[in-house]
Formats: C-alpha cells, sequence, structure tokens
C-alpha cells in the first residue's frame, strides 16, 4: 500500500461525509458535530484559512487510489511563542498499521523545520493506548494529566498532555512522502 499525506481540498467534502457516516465510536469523538456535507465543507474551509493565515497546517492521509484514511494536523499556530496543538484521526480500516505514527513524524517534520515551531503539544484521553503509542512514536514525552477535561456521551476522561521541542531527537522511523 502506498500512503501519502497531503494539503486538504474543497473536492474533499464528499469523501469526508463518507468517512463520517462510517465513523466508529473512536473517531466520532475526534470528527464535527455536523457530519453533512455542509460541516464538512465548513471544516475545510476552516483548516484551508488557517493554513492561508499561518494559524494551521492540516494533512490527509491518502491511499495511492485517492481513498482517505485520515488527519495529522497542527492548529492553534502562535507565533510569539512559536506552539503549535498537534491532532489525528484515522479511519478504523487504517487503524493498527502504523500510518498514524508515521504521519505524526512527517508532521512532526514539518512543523519544526518549514514551519518553525519550536514547541508541539497534544493531549489524548487516558483510556486511549493507540494514541499514547503514535505520541510516543513521534517523540512526545508526557508532561502531565488533566483531571476530567473532556466530556463524551455524559462521561468524563482524564487527558494526558505531551509536548515536543524541536531540539528534541527526531524519533526514528518511516515518514509518508507530502504530495501537494
Amino acid at each position: 500500500m502506498t500512503v501519502h499525506v497531503r494539503s486538504w481540498s474543497t473536492d474533499d467534502a464528499e469523501a469526508l461525509v463518507d468517512i463520517y457516516a462510517n465513523a466508529d465510536a473512536e473517531l466520532r469523538s475526534n470528527i464535527p458535530d455536523d457530519r453533512g456535507i455542509s460541516g464538512a465543507r465548513e471544516w475545510l474551509d476552516r483548516v484551508l484559512a488557517a493554513k492561508a493565515d499561518g494559524t494551521g497546517w492540516a494533512l490527509a492521509i491518502v491511499e495511492a487510489d485517492g481513498d482517505l484514511f485520515g488527519n495529522v494536523m497542527a492548529s492553534c499556530i502562535e507565533q510569539r511563542h512559536s506552539t503549535a496543538w498537534i491532532s489525528y484521526w484515522l479511519t478504523a480500516s487504517a487503524r493498527g498499521r502504523g500510518l498514524a505514527s508515521s504521519a505524526l513524524r512527517t508532521l512532526v517534520d514539518v512543523a519544526h523545520d518549514e514551519l518553525d515551531v519550536y514547541r508541539l503539544e497534544l493531549g489524548y484521553r487516558v483510556n486511549n493506548p493507540a494514541s499514547a503509542a503514535v505520541a510516543r512514536a513521534a517523540g512526545f514525552l508526557v508532561e502531565g494529566r488533566e483531571r476530567e477535561k473532556l466530556l463524551y456521551d455524559g462521561v468524563r476522561f482524564d487527558t494526558e498532555v505531551c509536548a515536543r521541542l524541536s531540539g528534541d531527537p527526531r524519533s526514528p522511523g518511516r515518514r509518508l512522502p507530502v504530495r501537494q
């Protein structure tokens, strides 16, 4: 399987709706509440606007035939303090292949080397060991726990907060090619 990352496009709206329609519980907690075509277009508009104004950088994780597998993103890029918030998600069928880790390592390289962001931060639910493994594989270190930070379906979840700095050693492992 040949997988790469690329910038999102407004042409991806229909594919996002398909992903939303087939989302499992893990993915539903990471996608917009409006999962119709208008919600997909609105999300894409926000992602593209953030890229244009320098406050975000999102990459679609794509198979060679064009099928979308997921997203890896630096958002809330703040120039003064040189920080960004990192997030990622994959469709259920794409999990377990190392794609999220490879895509995140790619984004880390882009954020540090091309966007000149010094500190990258992310968080995940403590009951999500797969997300924790992705963060570790890209060199993120746990810095603390936020108690009952997230609320999904009436249930509160603790999160672990992680970060990596541009001077931290780069994680070995596969990177995905970046295509336009």
